[in-house]
């Protein structure tokens, strides 16, 4: 697809339509903001723009307006021109500008398209190019790393997508480290336990060996009885017996 005048000015309008219905919630749009504009471009040009598509659009825009920024801040009060809307600097200015902000060079005699659309979606981030992500968000914030061309065929989109790398191994040394750490944690547990039972046990069997040592035996109490002068058939002697008779 080649983007025209006419396809760049709808979909900056669309993207800032977004934007101020708070379909960014960082420096890209979320998933609805990007249905929107898929079903609206589809409505107004009969073309049929897939996700990644639109982002790369987003992406590439974003970019440009941050080339165009810095050149503003680079030119001097007279190399402005009102009337044409262009940067008017000399050769060796431009040449060192291509050298110190890539991409540049198309911007050379040519006029910021659809500025007012793009103020709406790229002007509130800072200056330093420092992206506001929200944590909350399902979308990741994503460097500018994009190229000049302005197709959008897709040739290069699914390349894109495989370079990205995943470092799945130091996920699984984290959860190594994790394991490591609840397999100690339980162990501390079970340690503890262990010895606060044994402390039990032995409490339990110093106190028993402690009353069996006090436990005085039948005949001994008898014996006392008879000492005292209770005889063998005295009252005394019955009432003490009596005593040691089990109930029923």
């Amino acid at each position: 697809m080649e983007w025209t005048d006419d396809y760049n000015r709808i979909v900056c309008e669309l993207f800032a339509e977004q934007v101020r219905r708070e379909n960014r919630p960082n420096t890209h749009l979320n998933t609805l903001g990007y249905t929107e504009v898929s079903g609206r471009f589809y409505q107004m040009t009969g073309i049929e723009l897939s996700k990644t598509q639109i982002k790369n659009k987003w992406d590439r825009l974003k970019n440009g307006w941050s080339i165009w920024q810095k050149l503003l801040r680079n030119q001097t009060g007279t190399g402005w021109d009102n009337t044409r809307e262009v940067i008017n600097m000399d050769n060796e200015w431009w040449k060192k500008m291509k050298v110190d902000v890539p991409g540049s060079g198309k911007f050379n005699k040519k006029a910021r398209q659809n500025e007012d659309f793009l103020r709406e979606m790229f002007g509130d981030i800072s200056n330093d190019e420092t992206d506001h992500w929200n944590p909350m968000s399902d979308n990741p914030v994503i460097p500018e790393s994009q190229k000049d061309t302005e197709n959008i065929d897709g040739a290069g989109e699914e390349e894109e997508e495989d370079n990205v790398f995943h470092d799945w191994s130091y996920r699984e040394e984290e959860d190594e480290e994790v394991q490591e750490v609840l397999k100690k944690k339980k162990s501390s547990t079970a340690l503890i336990i262990q010895e606060q039972i044994t402390k039990i046990a032995d409490s339990a069997e110093s106190f028993t060996s402690k009353m069996q040592a006090e436990v005085v035996s039948i005949k001994e109490v008898m014996d006392v009885v008879l000492d005292c002068g209770a005889q063998y058939g005295s009252n005394e002697h019955d009432i003490a017996t009596q005593l040691f008779v089990k109930k029923e």
